[in-house]
């Protein structure tokens, strides 16, 4: 059976009996996790959770497994039994076959939302895919595109922390804040020492000008060395956060809560989405592009644009079904083929929006984050898709 999961939300919404049941697949990835939740709480509707354990199959492409269990441990295989879910909330690119999985096994009754570039990469397949518009996915009837991933920022969360926090945190209330929010090697983006070193230098000089308290958090993708060069670099801080996987006292929460102005890297497309949902001023250092990814995305960016051109033909009347447009066109519609995602759109979509900074901009703009209303907008989709009839 599923495991129980976070039913707080569901009072919300009335009683359990008229909701849909929900099932909520996690993986070992948080900002997966984050999404999902968000989600579903964001619904009101209960829900339970299945937490998935992945073996080496889970490594095979998604459309080698199709609709399958192949990819997971048989511990968690086992959590799969009927009654079946009325929709799966599910993100990453690994629980996308089990969510088509659970469909097949329900006789096509339970509505899957997928959600991420990875596993919602083929709208076709699922009842409603949710992906950020920087992923680049082909446009599609079912897909849903946001500014950023979905986040989990709740009010009563964020008092609970900050109150849980405070006495630690703050001993002179009337002393502004600077939190830094680091993360760190990517895909996309190179984190090393003396990246860390210069984007520890910039913002101590920073939060000197502003007579600000500096609150530092890396996170599980900063590499140690560059934790130590930031380290170093920054100097004195009011608190230095170092993640670790066996840390229960996360003060991030706290951080967004309690902190008055954010410098967050730009590889961190959740902190940026979950900073800017404050209110704010919320600055964006940029981090060194990777040299592998600007070879990976030409080539990429080639198959792209020759799908795109085939398409457009096909859609105009013109155009072979066979040839080497033809050929682009599958590798990228059955997901062999990604578009780059552009972490830079975000960040000009955020920009644009007065929402965030480039970092060494003055006088930021006061504004409200539309992600919240995303999420909303999101929830309200996958309402209308439970609707009977």
């Amino acid at each position: 059976m599923a495991e129980a999961g976070n039913q707080e939300a569901g009072q919300r919404a009335g009683s359990a009996a008229s909701a849909p049941r929900v099932w909520v697949l996690l993986d070992d990835r948080p900002g997966n996790s984050t999404q999902s939740l968000g989600l579903a709480e964001a619904l009101g509707w209960p829900f339970e959770t299945v937490e998935l354990l992945f073996g080496w199959r889970s490594r095979l492409h998604n459309r080698w497994l199709g609709a399958s269990v192949r990819g997971l441990r048989s511990g968690s295989r086992a959590k799969l039994v009927a009654p079946w879910p009325d929709l799966v909330i599910a993100a990453g690119r690994r629980t996308a076959p089990v969510g088509l999985w659970i469909k097949r096994a329900s006789g096509g009754k339970t509505r899957l939302v997928q959600l991420g570039r990875k596993g919602a990469d083929a709208a076709d397949l699922f009842d409603l895919s949710v992906t950020p518009r920087y992923t680049r996915q082909l446009a599609h009837e079912r897909r849903f595109e946001t500014t950023g991933p979905l986040h989990r920022i709740e009010e009563r969360k964020l008092a609970a922390e900050a109150s849980a926090w405070t006495s630690e945190l703050i001993d002179e209330p009337e002393r502004s804040r600077l939190v830094l929010l680091v993360g760190g090697t990517s895909g996309q983006y190179r984190m090393n020492a003396r990246t860390a070193e210069r984007l520890g230098e910039a913002v101590a000089r920073m939060a000197l000008d502003a007579g600000a308290a500096l609150y530092v958090s890396i996170s599980r993708r900063t590499p140690a060395a560059a934790a130590d060069a930031l380290e170093r670099a920054l100097g004195p801080t009011r608190y230095f956060y170092r993640w670790s996987p066996s840390d229960q006292r996360n003060p991030y929460l706290a951080y967004l809560a309690l902190g008055q102005a954010f410098v967050i890297t730009g590889d961190s497309e959740s902190m940026l989405v979950e900073a800017c949902s404050m209110a704010k001023p919320v600055w964006i250092y940029p981090l060194p592009v990777r040299w592998s990814f600007r070879w990976l995305r030409f080539n990429r960016e080639w198959v792209v644009r020759r799908a795109a051109a085939h398409r457009r033909r096909r859609e105009q009347g013109r155009g072979s079904a066979v040839g080497l447009g033809a050929l682009c066109a599958r590798l990228v519609e059955r997901g062999y083929v990604r578009p780059a995602r552009n972490l830079d759109r975000m960040h000009f979509d955020l920009i644009e929006r007065g929402l965030a900074l480039r970092f060494g901009t003055e006088a930021p703009k006061a504004g409200t984050f539309s992600v919240d209303d995303e999420l909303q907008k999101v929830a309200e989709a996958v309402r209308e898709l439970m609707e009977p009839g």
